[in-house]
């Protein structure tokens, strides 16, 4: 993994911190690994590592409270069944009339919430001890883990980093964006974070607005590109790696940029274009259906990396 970041092709196909639906998951990863990916990040759950197995490379997602990538929607009693959550759920988790949220499909995007006209939806954060979770994931193998870190919380985001790095001591990343912190709040949060660290162990993933790249434009993707912009400027011995809102336009702008980029996670884009195809009964079993996805996701690859 360390090869792809040094020689700045370095793809990550974000399957979903809070994606724990294994079999969209093994469809995911064997597409775009048949595709091209070789990156794979991925809930830190046991049965998602297990049906991720065919992907080369597997970086484990947690986070802290309050994070976007660990909420879950929750359907209170306000709810007048309006189905408003419904139809705007990109993942398909809200059963329409059933006040019903698939929390293994539920990414935890808000979007049900901020649309939901008598606040019937909460967002709760899907805590997990990582004490207990990370020795039961070592064994199925793991080749980075990612810490989201967005919220204002400095003492559980240096809680939880420490017990990462006491578990394990490979590549780390972290996943951070501008929506509660200042530009000076991320540096020093990160210049902290990686203080006693080895140089280039560590990603910094620049997560311009979480879980927004379901558009293919410039706009889309711009925090990405200022945030990466922001840690290029301190000179860290880090590896920067943009998110949040990428697409085919994300490495693009960087260059107009003159951002020194080292690779690129997409998630909503990505799985965006191929979820007719993820959702099919017939993924396994229809040759043309799966030779149309992988054209697709081909494609995808190419434009993104290499224009």
């Amino acid at each position: 993994m360390k090869e792809l970041l040094e020689n700045r092709c370095f793809f990550k196909l974000v399957c979903g911190a809070g994606n724990e639906s294994a079999e969209e998951v093994r469809r995911l990863v064997r597409l775009y690994s048949d595709a091209g990916c070789k990156v794979f990040d991925l809930s830190a759950k046991a049965e998602i590592l297990a049906a991720a197995s065919g992907g080369k490379y597997k970086c484990v997602s947690v986070g802290i409270k309050g994070d976007p990538h660990i909420l879950k929607a929750k359907i209170n009693t306000k709810c007048i069944n309006c189905g408003k959550c419904s139809h705007i759920c990109f993942n398909e988790a809200i059963t329409l009339n059933l006040a019903f949220i698939n929390e293994k499909r539920c990414l935890g995007c808000g979007r049900c919430a901020e649309i939901c006209p008598v606040q019937a939806i909460d967002l709760v954060s899907k805590d997990i001890d990582l004490n207990q979770v990370l020795p039961e994931l070592l064994p199925y193998g793991i080749d980075c883990i990612e810490l989201h870190a967005t919220t204002e919380d400095e003492k559980e985001t240096d809680e939880k980093w420490a017990i990462i790095n006491q578990f394990y001591s490979g590549m780390l990343s972290i996943c951070i964006d501008r929506l509660n912190l200042g530009n000076k709040q991320v540096i020093a949060r990160i210049k902290r974070l990686i203080k006693n660290r080895q140089p280039y162990t560590t990603i910094i993933q620049t997560d311009g607005i979480p879980m927004s790249g379901s558009d293919d434009t410039y706009k889309t993707t711009l925090q990405a590109v200022a945030m990466a912009e922001i840690i290029q400027n301190e000179n860290l011995p880090v590896y920067i790696v943009l998110s949040g809102g990428t697409n085919t336009k994300t490495l693009k702008l960087a260059k107009l940029c003159n951002i020194n980029y080292h690779g690129i996670a997409v998630g909503s884009y990505a799985r965006k274009i191929v979820k007719k195809y993820i959702t099919n009964p017939e993924f396994w079993t229809n040759q043309q259906l799966y030779a149309e996805a992988l054209s697709i996701a081909k494609n995808f690859l190419s434009e993104t990396l290499y224009t």
